[in-house]
């Protein structure tokens, strides 16, 4: 290894290295006076870069002429690695470029030494391998870097019909939600599309989606609407209770729930009074209620 003074123009910047997306230039602002003296760009004998793809970007931004740059002679592989090293640990890799890393590495080494050798945070299983190409591909890629998709959830997505794939990558593409809801969301798109044995694309159509990813609170009101139609009997019930609840709460210092998914019939009721003496005062009246 040695360190050279090379001409900014002169390094070549092709992707062979590189699984940055979308490109962050600006991260590398004020890295190098964190590290004095370290180079923030390493290259081959091209040159091309093997780390600092965005640095160089920043470097041709500010339009600098020379730049400090490592030099390393190591294969493909242990170039992939050092890159993924080196920004992962700096920075932390969205999910896309962990799986953009995957599918560039992995035809060079076999995957138990990837795994040991990256923190990827998630397992290479068999069903992860043969989806990547598909998880690489366009439609994926925005939510993977954008951290809207889970990768239990993208899975699922990959052994779907293309419609129905892209209807609900839409969906999460538009709105934030955590990655267990995520997968009820799929989960029951999925069983409402299995019961009334239409595309799951047409059974997302059916909740009015659209219209309630453009309002406000959208997770919730799209987590609702999907609950309704998937479970419609517990839906009505719910909103009967709810309309009935706030019908008694309004009455104040009481507060009313029932059992999870009215499993039982049994109501608990919670009243707030203002001391010690009141509530004993409530007591005696409730007990004298229930023996009647």
């Amino acid at each position: 290894m040695i360190i050279l003074d090379l001409p900014v123009t002169g390094i070549a910047a092709d992707d062979s290295y590189s699984f940055t997306f979308p490109p962050q230039p600006e991260r590398y602002e004020g890295l190098a006076e964190k590290f004095p003296g370290l180079p923030l760009l390493v290259v081959d004998a091209g040159p091309r870069v093997v780390c600092g793809h965005d640095y160089l970007l920043l470097l041709r931004r500010r339009a600098e002429e020379r730049v400090q740059a490592l030099q390393v002679d190591l294969s493909p592989a242990e170039s992939l690695l050092l890159n993924f090293n080196v920004l992962e640990t700096l920075f932390g890799l969205n999910l896309y470029e962990k799986l953009l890393f995957v599918g560039k590495i992995s035809p060079l080494l076999p995957v138990g030494e990837i795994q040991r050798r990256a923190r990827l945070g998630f397992p290479l299983s068999e069903p992860l391998m043969q989806g990547l190409p598909l998880l690489l591909s366009a439609p994926f890629r925005n939510c993977l870097a954008a951290g809207r998709l889970g990768l239990k959830t993208a899975l699922k997505l990959v052994g779907q019909e293309e419609a129905d794939r892209l209807a609900q990558l839409a969906i999460f593409q538009a709105c934030r939600f955590s990655e267990s809801e995520q997968w009820r969301l799929a989960q029951m798109l999925e069983e409402i599309a299995f019961r009334e044995k239409k595309p799951l694309a047409a059974a997302a159509a059916a909740c009015g989606l659209p219209a309630l990813l453009a309002g406000e609170m959208p997770q919730q009101r799209v987590l609702a609407a999907v609950h309704g139609l998937r479970y419609p009997a517990f839906s009505r019930r719910e909103k009967e209770w709810q309309a009935w609840r706030r019908q008694e709460e309004a009455r104040g210092g009481v507060s009313l729930a029932h059992a999870p998914f009215f499993a039982r019939e049994e109501v608990r009721v919670t009243w707030t009074v203002k001391d010690r003496e009141a509530a004993g005062k409530l007591l005696q009246r409730l007990k004298k209620a229930a023996e009647r």
